[in-house]
C-alpha cells in the first residue's frame, strides 16, 4: 500500500513573536474567508490537519490556534489572542485574493 504525502501550505505563528500561538493554513483553491479553529492541544497536529483538509474541501481557509503547547485550557484563553488571531488572519485572507 503506497501512502501519498500531501504538502498543505502553512503559515506558523508563536506567543513571544506573534501574540498567539497558532497555524494558518491557506486553501489551494484560493478562498476569500478563513475559519479561526480552536482544535486541541496542538494547532499542527493529526487533528488539526485533518479538519484543515475537511474545511479546505470547502473551500476555507483556516487558522488554528491553542493556548500554548500542548495545553487544553481553552477556558482561559485571552482575548487577546484571539484579537490578534482574527487581525492576522484578516490581513492574510485580504493578502491571498
Amino acid at each position: 500500500m503506497k501512502v501519498e504525502m500531501i504538502q498543505i501550505k502553512k503559515r506558523h505563528f508563536d506567543v513571544e513573536t506573534d501574540g498567539f500561538y497558532g497555524a494558518y493554513w491557506k486553501c489551494k483553491t484560493g478562498s476569500d474567508c478563513a475559519m479561526i479553529a480552536m482544535i486541541g492541544d496542538d494547532p499542527e497536529d493529526y487533528l488539526a490537519r485533518t479538519s484543515v483538509k475537511w474545511l479546505h474541501k470547502l473551500g476555507v481557509n483556516v487558522m488554528t490556534m491553542s493556548p500554548g503547547k500542548k495545553d487544553y485550557g481553552h477556558h482561559n484563553y485571552p482575548l487577546e489572542r484571539i484579537d490578534g488571531t482574527y487581525r492576522e488572519s484578516n490581513q492574510l485572507v485580504k493578502s491571498t485574493w
